[in-house]
């Protein structure tokens, strides 16, 4: 579990500040977008294939539930709070 942990700490870290910042308003059931899903599992992190198909117009997209280690991290950073973010 430690390594996951730290997994998402290294993709955390090269996120853009804006990023950071909405990923902190993610509640525990809301879904990531596909691209998010790419960055974490190229960081080594298990995200499951559990994954919902929304389609808009003729686009379809793929959101994946969040896998558990994302949203430990997730709830320590937002009790970090201002020690996660950028000045």
């Amino acid at each position: 579990m430690q390594q996951q942990t730290d997994a998402v700490a290294s993709w955390w870290r090269q996120l853009a500040p804006a990023l950071r910042e909405d990923l902190l308003t993610l509640g525990p059931a809301e879904f990531l977008p596909e691209h998010l899903v790419r960055d974490l599992r190229a960081f080594a992190v298990d995200v499951p294939d559990v994954a919902v198909a929304l389609t808009l117009g003729r686009n379809t997209y793929a959101v994946y539930a969040q896998p558990p280690v994302l949203q430990e991290f997730l709830r320590a950073a937002r009790v970090w709070g201002q020690g996660w973010r950028e000045p």
